[in-house]
Parts: C-alpha cells; structure tokens; sequence
C-alpha cells in the first residue's frame, strides 16, 4: 500500500502506470447504460426556444442522427448492414458519454429546484425541491451571482469499463470539452458563463446526492442570464437542502471505480475541503529555436461550429489547408475564458500549444510551439523529422487520419508544475483545459468548413520527442487531428430540428 502523501504523488503514481499500460479485454456486458435517469421524478418538459434548455440540448442532447457503415481499423468498409445512430453535439472517448449535467435554477427561468438533465426526452427532472443556486454558488470557488449553476459530473465506470484507469484521463478532458460547448454555445446565446474547476467537493457532491467514487461532480458552470424583475425569496440553507429528501435514480447503478486502483487514489488525492487561492505556476514554455510569424486569422463565420460539428471516420482528403484558417483556429484554441483559474482571462493557464505542420500552405512542414502572445511560431529544440511520430503507439484509425490531414495541435503541459499549489488537483485541472482547448479548435475548424477529430493515442512519448519535450518536463496531453473532410464516404449526418415546444411521448399508463 502506497502512504506518500506528498503533492503530485498520485499523480506521479498514475502517470507511470499510463505509460506501462496494455490492452485490456473489455467485458461488454458490464458496460452501464450511457445515460441516467430519475423515472420517478417529476419532468418538466423544456421548449425549444428556452435559454436553459437550448444550452442543455446543445451540451449533452441528442441533436443529429448518423447513418454510418462499419469501418475496420484501417478505415475500410467491413461490408455489414449500416448503422442508425443518434450523435450528440460535443465528441466523447468511444461514444460512451460519461458526463451527466445537473442544473439548479429557479423562476422566472424553472420551478425553482435541483434538476438532472435527461438527454433523450429533453426534460429536466426533478430531483430535490427548492432554490439551490445560493447554496452552489457559495461553495465554488470565485462565488459570485448566478441565475443558473450547471454542473457536471462523471459517471466513472460508463468510461472506465472500457479503458480501464486510462478512463479518468478521457473522462476529465471530456469534461474541458464540454466546458468549452458550454461557453460557445452560452455565447451565442447571450448568456454570461463562467467555469469553475475549484469547490469543495465533498460538500457539492452531498448537495446533488453523488456517492464521490461511483459519480463525481467535475465542474460546473454558473450562468448570468438576461436580467428579470423577478424577486426571489430567502433560499434555504445548505444543511437545509440536504435534508430534504431527493428523487431515485434508475435502476442499475453503475460500478464505482475499482477502489484499489490508480485512477480512484488520484481522484481521491484531488478533491479540496475548501477552494484553493493561491495563484497557479506561470504557462509552460516549451524550449525552441527560430521564430516565425504565424499566419494571419482569417475571418470566422458567423455560422457556429457547434451547430456542424462532427468527427470523421474515414480520414481527410489530402488537401493543402489555408494558412489564414490555420491562424483562426490557432486563435480560437488560445483564447482566454472565464474562469476561476487565475489567469484563464488572457489564455490557457496550465498548458501550451504545440502544431504538427503537414499540409498547410506557406508554412513549411515541422513542428511547432504556438506563442498567442505575439502570434509566433517556434521550431522546436529537437530536429527529429515529424514522420517520425507514426513510428509511435498509433491506432490504425490515427494512422490513416495523418495520412491526408493537414496538421495536427497537441496541447501540452507539465502534468506535476500545480501540485504545490493545488495538490494532486492540478491533474484534473490541467487535463480539463486541454479539452478545452482541443474542443475550441475543433468547433473553429468546423464554422470554417474543415473537420477535426481528437485521437487521444497521439499524445505518446514517441510524439514528445518529435516536440522536443521528452528530456524536459512537458508532456502532450491531447492530439487533434485536422484537415479538409471527404466529399463523400461512410457517414452522412443530418441534424433534428426542433420544431416543437414540448417533450413528445406517449403518456404513462403507470403514472
């Protein structure tokens, strides 16, 4: 049994376990449904045309329907029946959608209660009465007023079953990913958001009725919407609150995570009994050479890329990309954002961006580090050809993507540089904003008419060392495949339009 207690030491441990890693045998029957839901709760059903709901269903609903046809790992047809499927907004690790949204609001907005979203019928439900937006907004970190708290949390073995420890990683970028939907979305909206990475976890966890090791809350989001006349009475107290009895989930649970392994002891070694205020380490720099500009931003669409987003399957057409739109997603993905991380306002606050070269018009091929401050770009201490990183741990899917891609953005940081200062927190931290950044590009690549797909095996010791990070302390944390899509091909996606105002179901004979 391991007793270091020091800062960083979970993660260490797990780090060093993530790189032994081997292919597990996945027990399909064990997999959990990728979904909960509350059936005895009251629903309220949300209109289309509703601030909250839109967010909602542009965050976890199921939004489009996909006709794909089974591909092998090489990306070639297996000759089976096709597939219908109904595709969410954001991407997730293998489709498994881990991440459940819990909303606390209250009138004039919804019947003032603690809600759990339910994708597939686009309904809240209700899960505890009363205005629980105080008693949130108290226990995160940087506080402040909001009209709405979202908070997401993690259904662990819905990954995990899959990918084993290697599933808490996907699961705390996914949760960054859709941060990053979030913001877009409440954007275009006219909503103010703001993410928050640091609370009290146990305390947030007892609110929303979550055991902490089967599911965890991982962040939330505290919403200002347009201002109202409404007047709200004296909230109840936490304590309160908690009292109060709260609706039944369904029926099977899902598996806690496996409470001897590496990836509990680092979730564990996480939480905060209270938010941190102590500022972060300076952004990494990765070491480099010469310096050039990078290409000017070309003008963003005022179309969003959320509304068309979609991953590839079958790869990219061999296309040279413009280095205008290359300038544009690279600044989209350096963006500041709200947050409670100090820092985030400016950009990025734990990791740097790092750029694979491969078909992008005037800019020669290599790797790169991105500085947003001047909007240059480094060539990399290291003069290892890039073709080298297809010499590493590559899926086959990951290998015909580079085929025709036209670069590639890897987040990178030091996995341990926040452990001072926030424990073994910063892991989760730092995990969530390079899924933020990826999911940033991704959503400009889209509005500009190109396709991104992450593929998460990229971020290897094979392609640090290409970057030049394998003798520092920086690592690749993510890996975004990019390039022009095919014109044609194995999926064709077509979006549901909502054109009612009110959830469709037959009534319940039981109810």
């Amino acid at each position: 049994m391991h007793t270091t207690t020091a800062p960083g030491a979970a993660t260490g441990r797990y780090l060093a376990a993530m790189r032994r890693r081997r292919p597990l045998d996945i027990d399909w029957a064990a997999a959990p449904t990728r979904h909960k839901r509350y059936p005895g709760a009251e629903r309220v059903p949300l209109p289309w045309n509703h601030l909250v709901g839109e967010l909602l269903r542009n965050l976890l609903g199921l939004t489009r329907i996909v006709w794909s046809h089974h591909l092998g790992d090489g990306g070639r047809p297996l000759g089976r029946p096709p597939m219908l499927l109904a595709g969410r907004p954001a991407p997730s690790g293998g489709g498994l959608y881990p991440v459940e949204a819990y909303v606390a609001a209250g009138e004039p907005h919804l019947p003032a209660a603690l809600y759990h979203y339910d994708p597939v019928h686009h309904v809240v439900e209700r899960v505890r009465g009363g205005d629980h937006v105080p008693a949130l907004t108290g226990l995160l970190g940087g506080g402040g007023r909001a009209d709405v708290v979202v908070v997401l949390s993690a259904v662990f073995w819905r990954s995990m079953f899959k990918y084993g420890d290697f599933g808490y990683r996907l699961v705390c970028q996914e949760t960054g990913v859709l941060i990053a939907q979030a913001l877009a979305v409440a954007e275009r909206l006219g909503v103010a958001g703001r993410a928050h990475l640091r609370f009290a976890d146990g305390e947030v966890d007892r609110l929303l009725g979550l055991d902490g090791a089967r599911e965890a809350t991982l962040a939330a989001l505290t919403l200002s919407l347009p201002s109202t006349k409404h007047s709200r009475a004296e909230p109840p107290s936490l304590d309160e609150l908690v009292s109060r009895p709260t609706a039944e989930e369904s029926r099977p649970l899902a598996r806690p995570m496996p409470a001897g392994g590496l990836a509990a002891a680092l979730h564990r070694a996480g939480t905060l009994a209270a938010p941190v205020s102590s500022d972060p380490p300076a952004p990494p720099r990765p070491a480099a050479r010469a310096a050039r500009p990078a290409p000017e931003p070309a003008p963003m669409p005022r179309q969003a890329g959320w509304e068309r987003r979609a991953s590839p399957l079958a790869g990219y057409r061999p296309v040279p990309l413009a280095g205008g739109a290359l300038g544009a997603v690279l600044g989209a993905a350096c963006a500041g954002y709200p947050s409670d991380l100090p820092g985030t306002a400016k950009g990025p606050a734990a990791t740097a961006l790092c750029l694979l070269s491969l078909r992008v018009d005037g800019l020669p091929c290599g790797a790169y580090w991105y500085d947003p401050a001047g909007h240059t770009l480094h060539e990399p201490s290291a003069t290892i050809p890039i073709d080298a990183v297809t010499a590493g741990p590559l899926l086959a899917n990951t290998r015909v993507a580079l085929r025709g891609a036209a670069a590639v953005l890897i987040p990178v940081g030091d996995p341990v540089a926040g452990a001072p200062v926030f424990g073994d927190r910063w892991y989760r931290m730092q995990q969530m904003e390079a899924g933020l950044m990826v999911q940033r590009a991704a959503l400009a690549a889209t509005a500009l008419g190109l396709a991104a797909r992450i593929h998460s095996d990229g971020a290897n010791g094979t392609t640090d060392e290409v970057l030049g990070l394998a003798a520092g302390p920086l690592r690749s944390l993510s890996f975004l495949v990019m390039g022009t899509p095919p014109t044609g091909g194995p999926l064709v996606t077509r979006p549901i339009h909502g054109l009612v105002s009110q959830e469709v179901m037959p009534p319940d004979p039981q109810a």
